[in-house]
């Protein structure tokens, strides 16, 4: 992938805390498929999973845990900041996992800084009113969802 424009592309929210790699990628997959056929860039953090996996080197070494914690935060708040939507599995429904705290604070950070916000949720969700004043659109599959980000690109 080329480098895309600044401030140009999706930057995709959703849990990566207590879910499996398939459930971190899954819908993520899916959604990438989807803008890239559209030309759309498309910035997925499950794209430093390996990253991520070398933490279980450093759990003894409280320093080195902590860095590479905030080098992975640091640079998906980079690709927020170049991206000029994001798409956020925001889904609370039974079995889905309960911490959220990442996709929560990319959410705030997405919102401080103007970005469009599409909320994927379940019929069911009760979300709070917080939530609900941010997001630009929210809709109830993925493939709504992809496509209204897709609208903004047109």
């Amino acid at each position: 992938m080329t480098a895309p424009k600044k401030n140009y592309g999706v930057y995709l929210i959703g849990p990566m805390e207590d879910v499996t790699l398939g459930e971190m990628t899954g819908w993520r997959n899916v959604a990438t498929e989807q803008l890239e056929n559209a030309d759309i860039p498309v910035y997925d953090p499950t794209r430093r999973v390996p990253l991520r996996n070398q933490l279980e080197d450093y759990l003894d070494n409280e320093q080195m845990t902590l860095n590479l914690y905030k080098r992975i935060f640091k640079q998906d708040l980079q690709d927020i900041q170049n991206s000029s939507v994001v798409l956020a599995d925001c889904r609370r429904g039974e079995g889905l996992p309960v911490r959220r705290t990442g996709s929560d604070m990319e959410l705030m950070f997405a919102h401080v800084h103007n970005k469009i916000i599409i909320a994927w949720c379940d019929p069911g969700d009760d979300l709070h009113p917080f939530y609900e004043s941010i997001f630009t659109e929210k809709h109830y599959n993925l493939c709504d969802a992809t496509e209204a980000a897709m609208e903004y690109f047109t």
